[in-house]
C-alpha cells in the first residue's frame, strides 16, 4: 500500500510547485508591467536611474481620480500681474534680459493672465513634448511601440546645445528603447534621442497631434514659431487626461518631472515641490566682432504647489544664457511665493 501511495503524493506535490510557479510568474508579469508604464524603462547597467515609481496618480489632475474628494474651496487668486510687470522691467533695465514673456494659468480655476504671451517664440526643443504625446497616442492601441530597439547612431553636430547640454547621451551603435529615448530626450533635452525618435515617427502621426489640438504649428517649417498661450495647450491636455489615456498623461508628466535643468523654474519653488517642465535654447543672432549674439531660453511647466497647482511659461531674451535662467528663476519664486501666500 506504501508503495502505492508514493506516486501519487509525488504527483501531487509536483502540481502543487507547478501552481506556485505559474502563480508567481503571473505576479511577476503584473508587477513588471506597472513599473514598466511608469518607470522610465531605463536598461543601461552601471547607468544612474531615476527613483522607483509607484502606481499611484500624482501629476494629473487629482480630481479625475474617483477616490479623491478635493474640497479645496477654489477661489481666483487677487491679482499679481503688476508685480511680475514689475520684476521683468528690472530685469530688462538691470541688462540682464532685453525682453521676456510669461504666462500663468491657475490650474484649479482657469484664472489666468500673460504678458507678451501672443509674441511668437521659436520652440526649438519644446517640439519634444508633441513628440512624446505623438509616441503615447501610439502605444494606447500598440503598446509594442514602446520597447521597439533603434539603433543610435553618430551625433550630427546640428543644433548642439550651448547651454542646456544634456548628463548624459547616446552611445553609436547601441540600441535604445523608444520608451527610453523618449525618457532621455524630455528628461535629459537629448537632441539625439529626438532625431532618432523623430525620424521613426510616421508623419501622420507627428501631425496628428497639432490638428487634434487645434494647434497653428508646422513642424516640417524650420522658422514657424509658437505662441506661449498655444504652447500651453501641450501641457494642459496633460494635466487634464483629456487627450491620452490617464496613465499615458501621469507617465508623461513623470518623466518631465526629471528635468536635469535645475537653474531655472526649479531654482525658483522649495526642494520638495513636484515640478513637470521643459527648457529650450535657442540662437536668434549669432555673434559678431562688434557685439554679442543674441539668445533665447525658454522653460514651461506645471508647479504642483499642494494647494494650487498652476501653469507657467517664460522665455527670455538676452545676449547671456546664465543671466536668462536668473531671470526666469527670479519670475519663477516670485509667481510661487505670490500663489503661496495668496492660497493660505
Amino acid at each position: 500500500m506504501e508503495q502505492q501511495r508514493s506516486p501519487l503524493k509525488i504527483s501531487i506535490t509536483r502540481s502543487v510547485v507547478l501552481i506556485l510557479i505559474a502563480g508567481a510568474f503571473a505576479v511577476g508579469i503584473f508587477v513588471g508591467r506597472s513599473t514598466w508604464l511608469f518607470s522610465p524603462g531605463q536598461e543601461e547597467q552601471g547607468e544612474p536611474t531615476p527613483p522607483a515609481l509607484s502606481e499611484e496618480f500624482r501629476f494629473i489632475r487629482q480630481s479625475l481620480q474617483p477616490d479623491v474628494q478635493d474640497a479645496r474651496k477654489v477661489r481666483e487668486l487677487p491679482p499679481f500681474r503688476y508685480k511680475v510687470n514689475a520684476l521683468i522691467d528690472e530685469k530688462i533695465e538691470d541688462g540682464e534680459a532685453s525682453s521676456v514673456a510669461v504666462y500663468f494659468r491657475d490650474l484649479d480655476n482657469g484664472n489666468w493672465f500673460g504678458i507678451g504671451d501672443q509674441e511668437p517664440f521659436s520652440p526649438e526643443s519644446q517640439v519634444k513634448i508633441p513628440l512624446m504625446i505623438a509616441y503615447f497616442k501610439w502605444a494606447e492601441t500598440n503598446p509594442l511601440v514602446l520597447r521597439k530597439k533603434l539603433a543610435a547612431v553618430a551625433p550630427s553636430g546640428q543644433d548642439e546645445p550651448r547651454f542646456l547640454r544634456p548628463p548624459r547621451t547616446l552611445e553609436p551603435g547601441r540600441s535604445y528603447t523608444v520608451n527610453d529615448l523618449i525618457f532621455r530626450m524630455v528628461a535629459y533635452g537629448d537632441n539625439d534621442a529626438y532625431a532618432l525618435l523623430n525620424a521613426n515617427l510616421p508623419a501622420k502621426r507627428r501631425s496628428r497631434i497639432y490638428q487634434d489640438l487645434y494647434v497653428n504649428y508646422d513642424p516640417l517649417k524650420q522658422d514657424d514659431a509658437l505662441s506661449l498661450s498655444a504652447y500651453a495647450s501641450f501641457f494642459r491636455v496633460l494635466f487634464n487626461a483629456s487627450y491620452l489615456s490617464e496613465e499615458m498623461s501621469e507617465k508623461a508628466l513623470r518623466y518631465l518631472s526629471h528635468s536635469s535643468f535645475r537653474s531655472g523654474m526649479a531654482a525658483g519653488v522649495p526642494p520638495d515641490i513636484d515640478l513637470a517642465c521643459k527648457a529650450g535654447e535657442r540662437v536668434l543672432e549669432a555673434a559678431d566682432d562688434d557685439r554679442p549674439g543674441v539668445v533665447q531660453l525658454h522653460e514651461f511647466g506645471i508647479v504642483y504647489h499642494p494647494g494650487r497647482p498652476f501653469l507657467l511659461g517664460i522665455t527670455a531674451r538676452g545676449t547671456d544664457y546664465e543671466d536668462l535662467s536668473v531671470v526666469i528663476r527670479d519670475i519663477t519664486k516670485l509667481i510661487y511665493t505670490e500663489v503661496a501666500h495668496q492660497s493660505n
